[in-house]
């Protein structure tokens, strides 16, 4: 046995005697390799183009981080602070980086990732298993929110406690710090040869599911890259990403999942824990069905039933018990308290596509969702929600038009799930993009439409040529009134206004205008990303905290270059402003500056190095305050990989 294989056999035994003294213990379930993102369409595996290797062979993927920040300014603090550490949720306005979300705090953390399969062919099935070592030195919070996502047994988005994560506000490097080493037999799976069925155990990433079902949990930490973009950015990829692909777009589940194929036909049914704050759980119970005829026509149902359980907890619904509404500079602020929960959602997806010399693609998805909570304050006001999208795309030599007509009720697939820790989501209140109630996440994808919004998207892109563009206008529209009434009513939410009082309400909107322009020139590729938002809301003039009327504008300049095919730079500038009013005025703006470098050195290694610059600059908000919001940031990644 050659030294290489020698020491993976050492770390499988050591993995395995580390999980001994962990016999009986349910609160970190096993974790999985480094998940990838599950497919809004389902992907039946294709034949391996050379045979199934017998025996018993290894994979091994290995990954280290170091992430430097440093940060100046009265805005690493601000008079936010306390209550943002005490769960606030108008809070922390600073420090944040605008297009990600994520904390801007000083700090030095080292990260270390070793992620292991070991696979066994028989002629008639496959047994895999996969185990991990991680580790990570220094600051908790630029270790959980600035590297690759962790390893799910010491994530603190994903529940783990290893790493004993809490909203910190340090001013200099050290003050956040912890240390954590966790060596665990990860994931397991057994397979019949040819593929068709395949039972996994542990934490894993499902086969095929339909985002507007169930999609899981989007990451809060941002992923190691060269090169930025807005979150609602029309961008066909990030200068880099051809090298350097990230090892995780969303949280993996914990449980058990099945996959049964046969010809056209996949079934996948799963048993599997969510991401939940100490002391709570939710559990996923799904199965998802397939026919993909190819060449863009499939068909898929898919149901899932999510309960939650544990200690009841505080959030910003106003329809659990004891439900409070503050007046605030921001509005009327709800909150409650809920527990037991419960959630189905089923849904119908079909594509089309018209060969018929149109060449045109068709979606249509229906949902539909049933909520109710105990204890609530107006038990009997459940009722069901719907989802609807009606898409056409139309598709003439480099260019691709699109319409898309979408419906989300605000009933729909609306089950509060905090995670992670309390504040896992760094922002502002009025933040925009707004994440779903902030600190909780929602079972769907609402990248496109939030709760209680219908509305269309028009798209038209120019692809594969030296010069690209990309444009998209979207419209949204309230569906129903948010009073102080109708949101006490069971799994009502508005994913983004404040409540209005009754007999004073009325319909907000939103705009979207987006667009990406690439020029690849002879001397590099340059690139710019542009995004504005623009969200109103009339109001009475009696009530004039009800007023939302700003703008968010967005842009990202790059340019990249390829120096030889291993090796791809990249620099450039980014801003994200807010200006306008949300009851009380707004004016935030960050400048962003970046500059890195990936190189492949060989078939197994590659390097990450980037650098960034954040300078935020804005005015007090809620409550007054002398303090400045103002602060300066800089930051560099490097991350080494090896795949074995």
């Amino acid at each position: 046995m050659n030294r290489r294989g020698a020491l993976v056999l050492a770390f499988w035994a050591s993995a395995f005697l580390a999980t001994i003294p962990l016999a009986g213990r349910a609160q970190t379930p096993p974790a999985a390799a480094s998940p990838s993102p599950s497919p809004a369409a389902s992907s039946t595996a294709q034949p391996a183009a050379t045979p199934r290797p017998l025996g018993l062979h290894f994979s091994t993927r290995i990954f280290t981080s170091l992430v430097d920040q440093s940060t100046a300014g009265e805005g690493q603090v601000g008079p936010e602070a306390p209550g943002f550490i005490n769960g606030a949720v108008l809070a922390p306005n600073t420090p944040y980086d605008l297009l990600s979300s994520a904390p801007d705090v000083p700090g030095v953390a080292g990260i270390g990732t070793l992620l292991s399969t070991a696979n066994y062919g028989l002629p008639k099935f496959d047994l895999s298993a996969t185990a991990g070592l991680g580790y990570v030195s220094g600051s908790v919070t630029n270790a959980a929110y600035w590297s690759e996502s962790l390893m799910p047994t010491i994530n603190p988005h994903a529940g783990s406690q290893a790493l004993g994560y809490r909203v910190a506000f340090p001013t200099h490097a050290g003050q956040d710090d912890g240390t954590t080493l966790r060596l665990s037999v990860l994931s397991g799976s057994i397979a019949t040869a040819d593929g068709n069925l395949k039972l996994r155990g542990g934490w894993f990433d499902l086969a095929q599911t339909d985002r507007f079902v169930f999609a899981p949990p989007a990451l809060t930490s941002v992923n190691p890259a060269i090169a930025y973009a807005p979150a609602e950015s029309l961008s066909s990829g990030l200068a880099g990403t051809d090298l350097w692909q990230p090892y995780a777009t969303a949280l993996p589940l914990a449980g058990v999942d099945i996959v049964a194929k046969r010809s056209i036909d996949t079934l996948e049914l799963s048993n599997a824990a969510l991401p939940s704050l100490p002391g709570d759980s939710a559990l996923l119970t799904m199965g998802s069905f397939v026919m993909d005829h190819g060449e863009g026509t499939r068909f898929s149902a898919q149901v899932a039933h999510i309960a939650t359980g544990g200690t009841p907890f505080v959030t910003t619904v106003p329809f659990g018990i004891d439900p409070q509404f503050e007046e605030t500079p921001q509005g009327t602020l709800p909150s409650s308290i809920l527990s037991g929960q419960r959630e189905t959602v089923a849904g119908l997806r079909g594509t089309f596509h018209l060969d018929t010399g149109w060449n045109v693609d068709g979606i249509v998805e229906v949902g539909r969702s049933w909520y109710d909570a105990f204890p609530v304050v107006r038990p009997g006001t459940e009722a069901p929600g719907g989802y609807y999208h009606a898409g056409v795309t139309k598709t003439q030599g480099r260019v691709t038009a699109s319409l898309d007509l979408y419906r989300l009720e605000p009933r729909y697939a609306t089950i509060i799930l905090p995670y992670g820790a309390p504040e896992n989501q760094w922002s502002a209140a009025f933040a925009w993009p707004g994440q779903w109630l902030k600190s909780n996440y929602q079972t769907i994808d609402d990248t496109v439409v939030g709760a209680n919004r219908q509305g269309f998207r028009l798209r038209y892109y120019v692809d594969k040529g030296p010069l690209e563009v990309h444009v998209e206008y979207t419209y949204l529209r309230q569906i129903d009134d948010e009073t102080v009434s109708t949101s006490t009513q069971a799994g009502f939410v508005d994913g983004y206004y404040l409540p209005q009082q009754d007999g004073f309400a009325t319909l907000g909107t939103q705009k979207r205008y987006a667009g990406w322009i690439a020029w690849h020139a002879w001397f590099g590729d340059l690139t710019l990303d542009l995004v504005d938002d623009e969200l109103y809301r009339p109001f009475y003039a009696s009530h004039p905290s009800d007023q939302v009327s700003y703008s968010v504008p967005q842009a990202v300049f790059t340019y990249s270059r390829h120096i030889s095919p291993s090796v791809v730079v990249a620099a450039g500038s980014g801003s994200y402003g807010m200006n306008g009013a949300f009851s009380e005025p707004i004016d935030f703006f960050q400048r962003l500056y970046f500059a890195g470098i990936i190189v492949q050195q060989s078939p197994h290694a590659s390097l990450l190095a980037s650098f960034r610059r954040t300078i935020f600059s804005g005015i007090t908000t809620y409550p007054p305050s002398p303090l400045s919001p103002n602060f300066t940031g800089s930051a560099l990644i490097v991350e080494q990989r090896f795949a074995l």
